[in-house]
């Protein structure tokens, strides 16, 4: 099967290279082993993908250790209060939190383009619990198969998806997900529109194309204005992580200590009543 990706989707090497250099880190602050092995793997697939062991900026090393840390506690706690649950991770590209966090009850549902499911395929296999379905997130088609498994209390993951999209876009999943699932979770990345603006090092390394239009959201209760069931749970912010921060380069650390950039990237927990 196929690792050629283009465009939005080259950048899912990203996160998985991140996590699998941390990971063989004598002193790693995370330890994702499954990572390791998809990377390796990946490399006898694809040679020219050795240059992510190499070339990955240390600032998205340090972003890894906080998604990690963030979306794993959240994802968790979310299981913890409904083992039998269903997690819909948007944009799923290589992750491997279901590895992670698999407790052999909960439904996980992978959602992304045909050439992701095709590299995908290389390391995973589909079960009853863990699906991977090709679907166009801005379409309602999967929103109508996910009510009918579960028709409330959803988790919906979007982990460096929402940055690549507008926000009448990402708006127009709210809605849905609104529509059709009541009193489900969202956790997702988001940044402010300065940050945006900024090249990221390693998304330039790659086939994406940034929005040409970024926006951005400063605190995640500006989410409650998008519609009225929306409620703000919590920001978690990247460079007010301390385990990140041991990573990121310097001009990010002195940047953590300035209120307008420390708070430029978070996680936010939505529930949509």
């Amino acid at each position: 099967m196929s690792l050629k990706l283009t465009d939005v989707s080259d950048t899912l090497w990203i996160p998985l290279f991140g996590k699998a250099i941390e990971s063989n880190r004598a002193n790693g602050l995370i330890k994702d082993p499954f990572a390791v092995e998809i990377a390796n793997k990946a490399c006898q697939l694809e040679p020219s993908l050795q240059k992510w062991w190499k070339s990955l900026s240390r600032e998205s090393q340090g972003l890894m250790i906080w998604r990690n840390h963030a979306l794993d506690k959240l994802v968790s706690d979310y299981i913890q209060s409904n083992p039998s649950g269903t997690v819909v991770n948007l944009g799923a590209g290589l992750c491997t939190r279901f590895k992670r966090l698999d407790n052999g009850l909960i439904n996980w549902i992978e959602i992304d383009l045909p050439p992701v499911k095709d590299a995908w395929m290389n390391f995973n296999e589909e079960t009853v619990k863990h699906q991977f379905w090709i679907d166009d997130i801005f379409k309602t088609e999967w929103i109508e198969k996910i009510a009918n498994i579960q028709s409330s209390n959803v988790l919906f993951i979007a982990e460096g998806l929402f940055m690549y999209f507008s926000r009448h876009q990402v708006k127009g999943i709210f809605e849905r997900i609104d529509e059709r699932l009541s009193s489900s979770h969202l956790v997702f990345e988001a940044y402010s529109k300065f940050a945006l603006m900024r090249p990221h090092p390693d998304v330039r390394k790659t086939g994406a194309k940034k929005f040409k239009h970024p926006w951005g959201i400063f605190n995640g209760r500006e989410f409650e204005k998008w519609l009225p069931n929306i409620q703000h749970i919590s920001d978690d912010y990247f460079l007010q992580n301390k385990q990140a921060l041991r990573r990121v380069p310097v001009v990010h650390r002195l940047g953590a200590k300035i209120p307008l950039i420390s708070k430029a990237g978070k996680i936010v927990h939505l529930i949509i009543t």
